[in-house]
């Protein structure tokens, strides 16, 4: 993947003397062209109240990277007890947590609820029965099935093993509800290493869309939608680079018309990961 001409050029005045004195190989990150992918990402969406990026851990479970994360007003998405601990060593508590997991055991899900919680996703209905306690706010990963395509790397929906399917959607929120929940989120994770910007503003459009569909037959608002990553970065010379702000604008825009449309609008929240750190980090060998 190729280097920014700015990183290119502070690295090769430095890596001689680094690689001495390290040896070699090893990974090196370059923290300002992070904090400026961070920045942009922020400001793309600074017209959506409530914007917050979750940064996947999973994508690089570094501390040094977690904390300029933390810096950057980003909050952690986990799917494992490890990643929670490392993410609560930042002092990240509660809401700035969110936790995703498959096959989820019993030890895990006390994990999450410990230490003040985190905002629980879960990806499968049968999940709700196995939560030691229902905490007040909830989130469902979204399968659309069908109704929507995923890409080469993730898959097809259709036939995914993981995900809260349409026709059982509704239900999962009103069992929630009778077992105490009483704040709403949804979250939905379509495709990885995407180029595509369009195909992240129709996965915003389709949870706006679902969000609606759920208060009419439950009467109640959501908090947030989540459009998962999977943001692309270019591998080659000849990618183009993802339109972070072509996606930040078809998707403001939803927001805006949902809004009028409505009186009250979710907040958007991200999990990227590569995003963030990919197009910055480089292996020396």
């Amino acid at each position: 993947m190729p280097m920014s001409p700015d990183y290119q050029n502070r690295l090769s005045a430095v890596l001689p003397r680094i690689a001495e004195t390290f040896g070699t190989p090893f990974h090196i990150y370059d923290e300002k062209g992070i904090k400026q992918t961070c920045a942009r990402l922020n400001q793309a969406f600074d017209k959506i109240d409530g914007f917050k990026e979750f940064f996947a851990v999973k994508a690089l479970p570094n501390p040094a990277i977690m904390k300029i994360m933390k810096q950057m007003g980003f909050g952690f998405d986990c799917s494992s007890a490890p990643e929670l601990e490392l993410s609560r060593k930042l002092n990240s508590r509660g809401e700035q947590i969110m936790f995703t997991s498959n096959n989820t055991s019993l030890a895990q899900f006390e994990a999450a609820l410990d230490q003040e919680g985190c905002i629980l996703n879960l990806d499968d209905i049968s999940l709700i029965s196995k939560i030691p306690s229902m905490p007040e706010l909830i989130c469902f990963r979204y399968n659309p099935g069908a109704r929507r395509g995923g890409n080469a790397i993730i898959g097809n929906p259709v036939e995914a093993k993981y995900g809260v399917s349409h026709d059982q959607i509704a239900e999962a929120y009103r069992r929630s509800i009778d077992l105490g929940a009483k704040r709403f989120g949804i979250h939905t994770m379509l495709a990885s290493n995407e180029l595509n910007y369009n195909y992240m503003v129709e996965t915003a459009r389709m949870l706006l869309a679902i969000v609606k569909e759920l208060n009419t037959t439950l009467g109640v608002e959501f908090e947030f939608i989540n459009i998962g990553g999977g943001l692309g970065i270019p591998y080659t010379p000849d990618a183009e680079p993802f339109n972070l702000e072509a996606m930040a604008e078809g998707i403001t825009a939803l927001f805006d018309s949902f809004k009028s449309e409505n009186g009250w609008a979710p907040k958007l929240f991200m999990e990227s990961g590569r995003y963030i750190t990919g197009p910055h980090g480089v292996l020396v060998t």
